[in-house]
């Protein structure tokens, strides 16, 4: 919980802090972009903590949109879904693996 949350969520809330920062000091507004996933939209079996981190940043996202609008500072998140690959095979497995390449 607190790799992913570090990562996935106080991460994205640091490069907000920072640019927005650097933005309102310029005065020409501009836009961030933070990474969601469609597990922000939606539970997943097994991915409790990844799918509340992106929620968080979803939400965060949202917040920080409205905030950040008298400054002309637009704020979205994007939402990929998987990608299947080996790896998203084996962490979908009921039993452990490890990949070696």
């Amino acid at each position: 919980w607190e790799k992913t949350f570090a990562t996935n969520v106080y991460g994205v809330m640091l490069c907000y802090k920072h640019a927005a920062a650097q933005m309102i000091r310029q005065g020409r507004g501009g836009r961030l972009i933070g990474a969601c996933s469609i597990a922000g939209k939606r539970g997943d079996p097994n991915s409790a903590a990844y799918c509340a981190s992106k929620f968080a940043v979803r939400g965060m996202s949202q917040s920080a949109a409205i905030d950040l609008a008298p400054y002309g500072i637009n704020v979205n998140c994007y939402a990929p879904g998987a990608i299947h690959t080996e790896f998203r095979e084996c962490m979908s497995a009921t039993v452990g693996c490890v990949l070696i390449t």
